[in-house]
């Protein structure tokens, strides 16, 4: 993408309903494992907590990254793209006096040791990846043992459209294909839920009778673009209520999971050695 368009990028993933509604459940999931005792073999989150972002972007999550490991924690993010890494360097820069390690990655071959890491996020990234098997044996790799993987992706395979094709996913999740995926690949002590909840409607509505008449660009086109990848302008009072319900699910989830939702959501644990 062009630099335009990941300051696009940036500007949706800081202030539309969707990401900050996602930034919310995601912090919640995060204070709750912060906030109580787990069983030996997993993560209690501390204040020395070392966190890896897979997938870090232009960095509007970095921030609500940064108060989950406290201010003793050490903060990583990683992306393949250098136009992204540069977007949030300079974010970085004017948004906060703490040092985050940023650097390139592809999340296929992460550059880091074993065991460097306590807790590894991942916001819907790994339904790009080719081989999501590799991906999460890696993330196993990098992380201690009894470390957390905070993931998110999208759910519904039968939900796949041109929206999908235009953000270059590989699949979309089901709930127990997800599971078993995971617990394949060495992690366990699951919390996993769908998020939200109040789209599946409005998105097979949307993906069957609006997206089919709208133009497609090919596979290489910009994510984001106006050829599939739509996130329709919503009115402020409008985007305000929707984050506000997602701050809803986000209180929920770490109590009861959702049964439904166009996203999944989870906290896994690398199996104690």
């Amino acid at each position: 993408m062009n630099p335009e368009e990941y300051a696009r990028m940036h500007a949706l993933e800081t202030d539309y309903w969707w990401f900050a509604g996602r930034r919310a459940i995601i912090e919640s999931l995060l204070r709750e494992a912060m906030a109580k005792p787990r069983p030996p073999q997993e993560l209690r989150l501390s204040s020395a907590s070392r966190l890896l972002d897979i997938g870090c972007g232009t960095g509007a999550n970095l921030e609500m990254l940064r108060r989950a490991v406290g201010p003793k924690g050490q903060l990583a993010g990683a992306d393949f793209s250098p136009l992204a890494l540069d977007f949030a360097r300079r974010h970085e820069s004017q948004n906060s006096s703490r040092k985050t390690s940023l650097l390139r990655a592809d999340a296929l071959r992460l550059p880091f040791a074993d065991g460097t890491f306590d807790v590894v996020t991942m916001f819907d990234v790994l339904e790009h990846l080719s081989d999501d098997t590799c991906a999460l044996q890696e993330i196993g790799r990098v992380l201690r043992s009894g470390g957390a993987l905070v993931l998110s992706v999208p759910a519904y395979q039968r939900l796949w459209s041109a929206h999908d094709e235009a953000l270059h996913h590989f699949r979309r999740y089901e709930f127990q294909g997800l599971k078993r995926l995971l617990h394949q690949n060495g992690f366990d002590g699951l919390r996993l839920s769908f998020a939200m909840s109040m789209m599946p409607p409005i998105a097979w509505l949307w993906r069957r009778y609006i997206l089919p008449f709208k133009p497609r660009r090919p596979r290489e086109a910009k994510r984001h673009s106006e050829g599939g990848a739509v996130l329709p302008a919503v009115p402020p009072i409008f985007n305000r209520a929707l984050i506000e319900y997602l701050k809803m699910e986000g209180r929920i989830i770490p109590h009861r999971p959702l049964r439904f939702g166009t996203s999944l959501v989870c906290i896994a644990f690398k199996k104690a050695m």
